[in-house]
């Protein structure tokens, strides 16, 4: 089950960076640069919440919180590529 949850977060990660790598309208460098940037936007927003200590669930009061907070800001990285997506092909 693990295995497969893993699949299907890099899939909603990796499938738009490939949408924005292969549009033709495009110069190589704007494509590979789109496709850099919707790949590790959530690496480095989850690198964000485990170096938030509170985030990181050592929080000393209002565990809870901390703790929904980030399960809301790890929902949100899985999302982020897609709206990265949408917002760069919507430029033109």
């Amino acid at each position: 089950m693990r295995v497969l949850l893993i699949l299907i977060a890099f899939g909603m990660i990796a499938i738009p960076a490939l949408l924005a790598l292969a549009r033709g309208q495009d110069g190589r460098p704007r494509r590979i640069r789109n496709a850099l940037l919707i790949f590790l936007a959530p690496a480095l927003m989850l690198g964000l919440i485990h170096g938030v200590p509170e985030l990181d669930g050592r929080a000393l009061q209002n565990p809870v919180l901390w703790t929904s907070l980030r399960m809301v800001l790890s929902a949100l990285a899985l999302i982020l590529p897609w709206i990265l997506y949408v917002w760069l092909v919507g430029r033109r």
